[in-house]
């Protein structure tokens, strides 16, 4: 696909570049990528202008595969497109490209190639749009991810069996990023309420009202039922020639610590918990179980900052914290930007003893 479109291939280069420059400890060839990429934004915001304008104009997968890998080196490599636009904003055009274009984006499962690199974008901007949903502060995203959701709001495009497959991609299931995608709406609407703007901290005593209390309930006892799945891989792992080099536990590990980290959001943020109620503190165990299914240094840990800076967060053992920070720092070692961002946001809550999100700036948890 890139090799057809030129946006799209100086993106690429441009990722690249930046990210072998973090990974050596060398600074990045700022000048080079700026050149890769000047024209890319303008391209996009005139594309989306022009679809407003006119709902007929195309938008081809390439357009929508650029849009999202803007916003995924903005995340991983801040400031390397040569302007100061967030990613939270980069995040927010994908999503408008998304809304605009007919057919959406959907995740459906053939041999027709626009079909699979439809599906292979869809976990992709999953990813990025529902983690950076519940991490990128009070009403810094605008709308929703609702567009993961396909033809209608709360029901996926596929069957329950492929929704329960863990996606190669994410390292979890559809099933869950459908799960984390509401855990965020309802968590963005609680924050407004739950933190005093004024303060900036948690009201003393806030608790949701009845409608979100029970709307909340009812996302729990769905993330309950998906984790009591069994751990089945999606058809791109059962494609390959060799099945068996796929670790089943750390993918089925990698899945549960989704789960459960989503728990911990919804129990602290929209039911408004403290660390301390069972509720928070059993599924920080839990992700610490996970992690020891986890190789150090393998491919699976790479995947977890999600879940090891959510449980990370609400622990207040110093070995336990200790035993966090070294395998956060692991992953921090890949050379992408956001992980040391996450990694200086939880030893901040540790110092100060407030709740990440009244702390949090800039960073994207994932």
């Amino acid at each position: 696909m890139a090799m057809k479109n030129d946006n799209l291939l100086n993106l690429l280069l441009a990722y690249s570049a930046a990210h072998r420059a973090r990974y050596l400890g060398h600074p990045g060839p700022r000048l080079r990528i700026m050149t890769f990429v000047k024209d890319i934004l303008p391209y996009l915001l005139h594309l989306v202008k022009q679809v407003v304008d006119d709902p007929q104009t195309v938008i081809s997968t390439a357009d929508l595969a650029t849009a999202i890998m803007m916003a995924s080196l903005e995340i991983v490599s801040p400031a390397s497109l040569g302007h100061s636009i967030p990613w939270q904003s980069h995040l927010r055009l994908a999503r408008e490209i998304i809304v605009h274009r007919p057919g959406g984006l959907r995740r459906k499962h053939s041999d027709d190639q626009e079909d699979q690199a439809c599906a292979f974008l869809w976990s992709w901007f999953a990813y990025l749009d529902v983690l950076g949903s519940l991490s990128g502060g009070r009403g810094q995203l605008g709308p929703h991810s609702s567009w993961v959701f396909g033809s209608g709001e709360g029901e996926s495009d596929q069957n329950s069996e492929d929704d329960n497959q863990i996606d190669c991609i994410m390292g979890f299931t559809p099933r869950c990023v459908y799960i984390l995608a509401k855990v965020a709406e309802l968590a963005r609407t609680c924050d407004a309420l739950r933190i005093d703007p004024a303060t900036n901290t948690v009201r003393p005593g806030w608790r949701p009202d009845p409608a979100t209390a029970a709307e909340a309930i009812e996302l729990r006892e769905a993330a309950e039922r998906s984790l009591s799945e069994p751990a089945r891989p999606c058809r791109h792992v059962h494609a390959t020639t060799n099945v068996v080099k796929w670790d089943r536990d750390q993918m089925a590990a990698t899945n549960e610590a989704y789960h459960w980290a989503a728990l911990i959001h919804l129990h602290r943020r929209v039911l408004g918990l403290p660390s301390d109620h069972d509720d928070v503190r059993v599924p920080v165990g839990k992700i610490l179980s996970c992690l020891d299914r986890i190789e150090r240094g393998g491919t699976a840990e790479t995947c977890l900052l999600f879940p090891m800076f959510t449980a990370g967060c609400e622990l207040t053992n110093d070995t336990a914290r200790a035993a966090i920070l070294e395998r956060v720092r692991t992953v921090e070692k890949t050379g992408m930007t956001q992980v040391s961002g996450a990694r200086k946001l939880m030893e901040k809550v540790w110092r100060e003893g407030q709740p990440w999100e009244t702390l949090l700036s800039t960073e994207f948890i994932g």
